[in-house]
């Protein structure tokens, strides 16, 4: 039987265990051109809270009693498409299950592309959900493309423990600039400036005055920002921009409990003639491989570092999101499948 994580109801802010269901339905025999996949690992995304509203901004949400979607990494266990060979590995946004049938490279699934194929000599599979995934080609092209990180200048980063953020903030420190981590709680501090050797890292939850701290921080001023919490944080970082800072807008985490009282954004950015972007990673598809090939090359030679939280079983799956949204852990978190 393949075992499936279903949207049960719409999260109302950060989601609940009752949000979520499950079902277990007889697996699919791949048809002409399709193959079957067995997950190894699912990913647990901050985008996925995205889409289990009614609306998300940009594409199709999810419906309830739909399958939540999600990416996974598995093995081809069965193929009827010639390009897919069975012992295969893939990766795509295939679902929260067990098992997927796909008709390969050459299937969109909604706003993603179809399978990629991964390779298990380069780095373990896992990290093809996050350093080697969607995750990467993030972090390297907002950082790279709208941060554009010159050597010397001051980057910030929020959320700077999590997959993006700590590797945007590894490759600004490649590019020779002084980086700004901002996270929450000690145990991720102590991450930053000693394995991942940012220059400074401020905790915001035990911080009397996020302000001062940044203002102490960045003598400088700030002249790129990776933005991936919005929310009051990024109401502070916006004070202190230098004049023509870059902005990437990757996330809003800390918009998702509801609305804030806010200050006005824009009248920082009007003052340091800033320039202020968003990112959806799917504008880069067709770019992945160029920033696949990068990091690899920064992985294998000990130049980046990367964590995960592995939870175990399908049935963690929704916990393991919810403690994506409340920062939780240091790293990708990624759901093992039991006997893979």
């Amino acid at each position: 039987m393949n075992r499936r994580v279903l949207l049960a109801a719409r999260p109302i802010g950060l989601p609940k265990l009752s949000d979520f269901s499950f079902s277990a339905e007889p697996i699919l025999d791949p048809s002409d051109g399709e193959l079957l996949i067995t997950a190894h690992y699912l990913s647990a995304d901050p985008l996925q809270r995205w889409r289990m509203d009614e609306t998300s901004g940009y594409g199709k949400t999810i419906a309830l009693g739909e399958m939540v979607w999600g990416r996974m990494v598995g093995q081809v266990v069965r193929s009827r498409n010639r390009n897919w060979q069975e012992g295969d590995f893939a990766e795509g946004m295939l679902g929260w299950q067990e098992y997927a049938v796909s008709r390969g490279d050459t299937e969109r699934v909604s706003y993603a592309r179809g399978l990629t194929r991964v390779d298990p000599k380069r780095a373990p599979i896992s990290t093809s959900l996050g350093i080697l995934g969607m995750p990467g080609v993030t972090a390297y092209f907002a950082l790279i493309d709208i941060c554009d990180p010159q050597p010397g200048q001051t980057v910030v980063v929020s959320a700077a423990a999590g997959t993006v953020g700590s590797l945007a903030g590894q490759i600004a420190k490649l590019r020779g600039c002084r980086v700004v981590g901002i996270a929450g709680g000690s145990a991720k501090v102590r991450y930053l400036q000693t394995d991942l050797k940012f220059d400074a890292a401020i905790d915001y939850h035990d911080t009397a005055n996020l302000k001062e701290a940044l203002y102490a921080a960045c003598p400088d001023r700030i002249h790129a920002y990776f933005d991936n919490v919005g929310g009051t944080v990024s109401d502070v970082v916006m004070s202190h921009l230098a004049d023509h800072a870059r902005i990437a807008v990757v996330g809003r985490v800390a918009q998702l409990g509801g609305p804030r009282d806010r200050a006005d954004p824009q009248a920082y950015i009007i003052s340091a003639r800033a320039r202020m972007q968003g990112f959806i990673v799917y504008d880069y598809a067709h770019r992945a491989d160029e920033a696949y090939g990068e990091i690899s090359g920064w992985l294998n030679s000990g130049k980046l570092y990367f964590d995960e939280v592995v939870h175990e079983g399908i049935e963690s799956s929704p916990q393991a999101l919810i403690d994506v949204l409340k920062g939780n852990g240091i790293g990708k978190h990624v759901i093992w499948i039991s006997g893979k």
